[in-house]
């Protein structure tokens, strides 16, 4: 079960198989279940000694002299050559690595690679031939709420420390412990993780690793967070062979769906990602996607929340030509796009015309806002902003303050048409019926974001 990847560069850097350990998942569990799972499991579990400059702020660059931290974390190895996987955050702004085994044995630690957007790090060790016990990977999608799992790691510096629990849930995107993290879409556990497990295995009762612990809710008690070692599988080549991640980009920003909307567009449920905006130049804007569609599917795949699209657009393939399927005002069709690389934070969405304007401010009112003519440099909004009706007023109460409608907000479009004044705004809302749907395409802050509410 624990035979090598057969290419360690460019190739497969996990085991398949299992620990033998004698259980699936709908095994009956006996006292001597974890037991065992702890003996097969523990050798391959490493604790992560860490050394590098204190972080005494931003306004401070490292220099001779300064103070140093000290860390640990927990790793796995993943693979006979030395291969160990753990969490970027173990091991970022290090200057020294010691790995540490089950059986006392010590070795520095190099890191290979590190993936800060879903906080996956690889490392190498050279273990000069001597043998190492290695976890397999098993398949994070196939784990089911309620399964028995098992943590090992080093919290609280109590190296190899054995936790059991159930998942509690899976495909907790809302879940960002981390700045730098992108993409998430944790399995929850309340087998206990503490400071220390991070970068530790979570195994399932065969012995294969379906999760690496990174995040707990330290104000909760038995709320912990494993990424998925799907997930991982698909950056850990970029990792070994490069050591960071090029990803593919869509170059479109995105919202919910919430039912008020999903009504809006006549969508029978609240699902896909609405494109709230389309960058200039970009992928989805050389395809001819538009501000307004909702993205169903993506490369053959369902988007059922938005949170689902970056994952999916950015693991695609650089280069690769995707179809996209979208409902546009209600009618479904397909956009083929050819994917770019992801750029830096250079990429900003579609912009409006720059000039600026002296306009006569008009103002009219409507379901609890008031509107006046956007005009650049005005006071009430980003200064390069022209054209279409500002929202100068929100009624505290009202539905649309209710879904975030504020002042200094420019509505573009309002169900579906474009907005030419504050009055034509004021009538298109004045004829929607009592118990119908406004939904709103509003500019604000150099992006733009759709709102939906019932009048």
């Amino acid at each position: 079960p624990n035979a090598p990847a057969s290419t360690p560069h460019g190739g497969t850097l996990w085991t398949a198989g299992d620990l033998a350990t004698g259980l699936g998942p709908d095994s009956p569990v006996t006292f001597g279940a974890f037991s065992s799972l702890a003996e097969k499991a523990a050798p391959s579990v490493v604790t992560i000694e860490t050394e590098g400059v204190a972080d005494i702020g931003p306004f401070f660059s490292p220099r001779a002299g300064m103070p140093f931290r000290q860390g640990a974390g927990s790793g796995v190895v993943i693979h006979r050559d030395g291969y160990v996987l753990s969490n970027n955050h173990v091991v970022a702004n290090t200057s020294r690595i010691k790995v540490h085994l089950h059986d006392g044995r010590v070795f520095d630690g190099e890191v290979l690679g590190t993936d800060p957007a879903t906080d996956v790090a690889l490392l190498k060790i050279d273990s000069k031939g001597a043998p190492l016990t290695v976890a397999p990977f098993g398949d994070s999608d196939a784990v089911k709420i309620g399964e028995w799992v098992v943590a090992i790691g080093n919290p609280m510096g109590l190296s190899h420390t054995v936790t059991a629990g159930i998942v509690s849930a899976k495909g907790r995107k809302e879940v960002r412990p981390g700045r730098e993290l992108r993409y998430a879409d944790f399995i929850q556990t309340d087998a206990s993780i503490n400071p220390g497990n991070s970068g530790g295995p979570l195994f399932n009762l065969q012995g294969q690793i379906v999760g690496i612990n990174t995040a707990i809710n330290a104000a909760a008690q038995g709320i912990g967070f494993a990424i998925p070692i799907n997930m991982i599988k698909t950056v850990l080549p970029q990792l070994a062979d490069g050591g960071h991640v090029e990803r593919s980009w869509l170059g479109v920003g995105i919202q919910p769906v919430d039912p008020d909307m999903a009504r809006s567009f006549g969508l029978a449920s609240a699902q896909g990602a609405l494109v709230a905006s389309v960058v200039d130049g970009g992928p989805a804007d050389r395809s001819g996607l538009e501000a307004g569609d909702i993205i169903q599917r993506f490369d053959g795949k369902p988007v059922r929340d938005h949170d689902d699209l970056p994952w999916l657009a950015s693991n695609a393939g650089i280069g690769r030509e995707v179809d996209v399927d979208v409902i546009r005002e209600g009618k479904p069709r397909t956009v083929k796009v050819k994917l770019d690389r992801m750029p830096g934070q250079d990429a900003v969405p579609a912009r409006f015309d720059r000039r600026r304007t002296h306009a006569p401010a008009a103002r009219a009112s409507s379901l609890g806002m008031e509107f006046e003519r956007a005009v650049a440099g005005g006071g009430r909004g980003p200064a390069d902003v022209e054209g279409g009706v500002r929202v100068s007023g929100v009624d505290a109460g009202s539905k649309a303050a209710r879904k975030g409608v504020r002042p200094g907000d420019v509505v573009r479009r309002c169900n579906g048409g474009a907005v030419r004044d504050p009055a034509h705004l004021a009538a298109v809302l004045d004829a929607v019926p009592a118990g119908g749907v406004v939904r709103l395409l509003l500019q604000r802050d150099g992006s733009q974001v759709f709102v939906a509410f019932e009048k």
